[in-house]
């Protein structure tokens, strides 16, 4: 995240509890053995929650007690965890907000992701808020914010919450901040959440003046849910999700590969959304886009719009990395088609009043 690039890896040497490293393939969880059976049994759950169909046992490591003890949670975490960790990206972009939507299902690949975006997603059809007391689950999002004065926060970190001693988080969009289970401790120190009554819930008081930055927690639906429950979206809309899923995943295997975007990468990226904006300016003759509740075309087209506008960001970052002039062009060109669908769905919204 740009705003806060001064300050992401200030805690990032500071000791934790406890360990996770990568061994043959593996990812070991050390420390001490009453903290690893209560992280253990907490990443099982997350394991559950996020139906990975892996087979992860608490009562495997039921038996250990005491001193210092070596446990394998390889089949206790979803696979991104498995094969990210410590793990950092190319180029700059990626970022907390990304994970959070990534690990939640609703985006399908690392790339960076604008404050915006993270807003968007961190309400209904997808999100709802958790209320004030209702227990925190393994693999609900943590939205850190800024309270930047009455009844008003700014999106500052995402992080994926596992319990109240271990998270999943990528500390800035720096190529440096890796992927990481860490404290939540540290999550909070980094993003300097006070530890006081109110800053630490599930929900926000933005007229509390003693939290710089305070959280609030989320649990969310994946998208592809939400496209299966809705079968009155249109079959063209349909298409430019799947179009852009194949954009997001090309972009992000450039970036960890260190490839550079290929000629046909960046001109399907342009293709898919100019055809989603020549769709959108007829659509008022479209009788299956007249059928569709005001809400679902908003958050439909919303989402595209934000994409769209996130992956021209991402492309300047590679730009600038590496210097590449024809990247800098698709950039610029993602952004004036997120601004024309932008555009576009605000004409769709007044000719359906």
């Amino acid at each position: 995240m740009r705003s806060i690039f001064g300050v992401v890896f200030l805690f990032l040497m500071q000791a934790q509890a406890f360990e996770i490293s990568k061994q043959s393939g593996k990812l070991i969880l050390s420390g001490a053995c009453e903290e690893g059976k209560s992280i253990y049994s907490s990443l099982a759950r997350w394991s559950t929650n996020a139906k990975t169909g892996k087979t992860c046992d608490p009562a495997a490591v039921a038996g250990e007690s005491g001193g210092s003890c070596n446990l394998d949670i390889t089949d206790c975490v979803p696979e991104h965890v498995v094969k990210y960790h410590g793990a950092t990206p190319e180029v700059d972009g990626p970022n907390c907000w990304n994970l959070s939507l990534v690990m939640s299902k609703i985006l399908p690949a690392m790339r960076y992701s604008t404050p915006e975006e993270m807003n968007f997603y961190m309400r209904p059809p997808l999100c709802r808020a958790l209320k004030d007391g209702e227990k925190k689950e393994p693999g609900d999002v943590g939205a850190i914010r800024q309270i930047a004065g009455v009844a008003k926060t700014t999106e500052y970190h995402g992080f994926i919450y596992i319990d109240e001693k271990i998270a999943y988080s990528k500390n800035g969009f720096s190529s440096m901040a890796p992927y990481e289970l860490q404290t939540l401790d540290k999550v909070y120190r980094t993003y300097e959440v006070p530890d006081k009554p109110g800053c630490r819930q599930n929900v926000i008081n933005s007229k509390s003046s003693q939290c710089g930055q305070a959280v609030a927690f989320y649990r969310c639906d994946s998208m592809e849910s939400y496209l299966q429950k809705n079968q009155n979206v249109p079959d063209q809309v349909r298409e430019s999700f799947k179009n852009m899923d194949a954009a997001e995943n090309c972009v992000q295997e450039a970036m960890f590969k260190g490839d550079a975007l290929s000629a046909e990468a960046r001109k399907n990226l342009r293709d898919t959304g100019v055809a989603l904006v020549e769709y959108l300016q007829d659509a008022k003759n479209k009788p299956e886009v007249a059928k569709m509740k005001s809400e679902e075309r908003d958050f439909l087209l919303g989402s595209l719009q934000l994409r769209l506008a996130a992956l021209g960001e991402q492309l300047q970052f590679v730009a600038m990395e590496r210097q590449d002039r024809d990247t800098f062009k698709t950039a610029g060109e993602l952004k004036y088609v997120a601004e024309m669908l932008q555009a576009s769905a605000k004409q769709l919204r007044k000719g359906a009043r």
